[in-house]
């Protein structure tokens, strides 16, 4: 697409915006020539239509507002620009210093002057493998090819200091800038560069389910472009990993390991040994009695949630009643964090065994424990805990039959999901925008036989987020998409929720390809639809 001048931008849009002319200027040639049909029409019912006059100003509206749109997309879309271009001198700059001071003063002054991100030893085995450098074609097509070099850059240092938060904020910032900049994702090598890293990310930092996500639509977007092969072939060996545990690296299971190098053990998924060692731990650290509170309800809180992977219940009860049993006698000796997740993991155990009532109770105490006020980047973090936790408890009072209460629930939630999408609009990005939108879509599916009329603005907003987020890529999106057929069924609408079901099933095709039930429940519901 090339440099694009925002005066120019701002100067179309201005003159020639009713005919696309800065959508056309900035290669976004669908909703240009769309922009200039809509023009068209609204023309032509203005000055041939004689009887159809009178309709001419039903269609200037959209135009009028499509404009006034397109004036805060286009101060945005320069924003992140300059905002990017800043970071990538910086980085090219810096990489310059760094070969310049490492190596021979001519030799390798004459080289490259933007050499390839230097990965740390450590970590650089769990990020994919740079593609093979090509001819760029343009300047916009280099910032594509730095930006994700610098990601690369950055997500190694923050992995190895075991910044977890930083890493993934890295891989986000890249995914909506490359996503925002592609007109037609699935042939642009370098947002499936993009998101094959961000897979990376996560599976490094132990959040498989996103991780597995993310890889696929990676291998999905990547598998046409040859310069992509190596890559793809290292996403798809994590995914196989990541389908089959026993295949996980032998290295990793090693009987060498201590029992406190337990975590080690779990981004292979080695549950049973990984458990083994945790206990073996908890029983050391009890007998010696040293004191350290806060690191044996650490250990207590991995044992629930390696026990949950292996589903073993009465474990994870076992171990969260033992961490509840430390915050009674030592007062704040238990972090807050850690008593709250405590908490909240046994009410999923009581809801899963229908016990609601003590399920509530458990909510209820993790509740309180939250502090969306705390200062800094935690308060978003803390809101969005909260916002799950009034979630599991708007359905534990629907399961009891308390849909008032449930109610209040899922009102009180949505306040807090709305402050999240106005800031996302402002310029704060979401944490989680999958999760906001999942959330979203299950108000909505609640609201079907609750509130009728919010299922419409709850499944539009879920969207949003996802369009702004991912361009609409995504299992959230299609989870909105299926509560809207459902909305659309009790209505009677059966054209309509088919349409709607098949929207779901192509972005589950793209974004969860492995889950042949989720295809399967999709297809033959489309089927008795027909």
């Amino acid at each position: 697409m090339g440099e694009k001048n925002p005066r120019w931008a701002l100067g179309l849009l201005v003159a020639l915006g009713w005919l696309g002319a800065h959508r056309f200027y900035l290669g976004r040639y669908a909703s240009a020539v769309a922009q200039l049909a809509l023009t068209a029409l609204c023309a032509a019912v203005w000055i041939w239509g004689v009887s159809t006059a009178r309709f001419a100003p039903y269609l200037l509206g959209p135009i009028l507002f499509w404009l006034v749109r397109d004036g805060f997309w286009l101060f945005d879309y320069f924003r992140e620009e300059e905002s990017m271009d800043s970071r990538l001198s910086a980085f090219a700059q810096s990489q310059w210093d760094e070969q310049a001071s490492v190596a021979a003063p001519k030799a390798q002054v004459a080289a490259a002057p933007i050499p390839a991100p230097l990965v740390q030893p450590a970590v650089a085995a769990a990020l994919p493998a740079d593609p093979p450098s090509k001819p760029a074609t343009d300047s916009q097509t280099d910032k594509k090819a730095l930006a994700i070099q610098m990601a690369q850059k950055h997500i190694g240092d923050a992995l190895a200091r075991r910044d977890v938060q930083t890493a993934h904020a890295e891989a986000d910032t890249l995914i909506k800038y490359l996503v925002q900049r592609s007109r037609k994702p699935q042939s642009d090598p370098h947002l499936a560069m993009a998101y094959l890293l961000q897979g990376m990310t996560f599976y490094q930092t132990g959040q498989l389910d996103a991780a597995r996500k993310k890889l696929q639509m990676g291998v999905h977007l990547g598998a046409a472009f040859a310069e992509l092969a190596q890559p793809v072939q290292q996403a798809q060996l994590f995914l196989q990993r990541l389908r089959s545990p026993q295949m996980a690296s032998a290295a990793a299971a090693t009987p060498m390991l201590q029992p406190g190098q337990y975590p080690l053990l779990m981004p292979s998924q080695d549950w049973a040994q990984a458990l083994a060692l945790c206990e073996q731990t908890i029983a050391l650290r009890q007998a010696g009695k040293d004191g350290d509170v806060p690191d044996l309800a650490q250990h207590h809180l991995h044992a629930m949630e390696i026990a949950q992977h292996l589903g073993d219940k009465n474990r994870q009860r076992v171990h969260g009643q033992a961490l509840l049993a430390l915050a009674a006698p030592e007062g704040a000796a238990v972090p807050e964090p850690m008593r709250r997740q405590a908490l909240e993991r046994l009410g999923d155990l009581c809801q899963s065994d229908e016990d609601h009532q003590a399920a509530t109770a458990h909510y209820a105490q993790a509740l309180a424990l939250v502090n969306v006020r705390s200062s800094g980047g935690n308060a978003a973090a803390e809101a969005l805990a909260l916002c799950e936790l009034l979630q599991r408890m708007a359905s534990s009072h629907a399961a009891l039959g308390e849909t008032a209460l449930a109610l209040q629930c899922w009102q009180r939630m949505a306040l807090y999901l709305d402050s999240f999408d106005r800031l996302d609009q402002q310029g704060q990005p979401m944490s989680d925008p999958e999760a906001v939108s999942g959330m979203l879509a299950d108000y909505a599916a609640f609201a079907i036989r609750h509130q009728p009329t919010r299922v419409k603005p709850l499944v539009q907003q879920a969207l949003r987020i996802q369009q702004r987020s991912c361009r609409g890529y995504s299992l959230a999106a299609a989870r909105a998409y299926e509560v809207f057929a459902d909305f659309l069924a009790a209505h009677g609408q059966t054209d309509a929720r088919r349409s709607y079901l098949k929207k779901a099933l192509l972005l589950v095709q793209i974004c969860d390809p492995d889950n042949s039930a989720h295809l399967q429940q999709l297809k033959t519901v489309i089927r008795e639809a027909a």
